[in-house]
């Protein structure tokens, strides 16, 4: 494993702990429907993300109101000044209000 490797996987490790801050990881899992030991396990910089699991990363990042673009490197053009999601009839909503300049 190089650096630049080590530096990417604890960089997606702290910007996913960041975002999952205050939230209980199990309840998380089971909305984004993915194993609750990988979610704990990326947060806590005990395993990364693969290709494989890109589907996980994708509902993740939705969830948290990421890109992908956020949560595997943290840089984006955007800033969100404000997001709210919601869920109604077994679906999920997040409305955001981004300064794109």
């Amino acid at each position: 494993m190089t650096v630049e490797n080590e530096r990417m996987e604890l960089k997606f490790s702290k910007i996913l702990s960041a975002a999952l801050k205050g939230k209980n990881i199990s309840s998380v899992a089971r909305e984004v429907d993915m194993p609750r030991s990988m979610l704990h396990d990326w947060a806590k910089s005990k395993r990364v993300p693969s290709l494989n699991n890109i589907e996980y990363i994708k509902r993740l990042a939705d969830y948290l109101g990421l890109s992908l673009e956020e949560i595997l490197i943290g840089e984006t053009g955007k800033k969100t000044i404000s997001s709210v999601s919601f869920q109604d009839d077994q679906r999920q909503y997040r409305i955001s209000v981004e300064r794109i300049k």
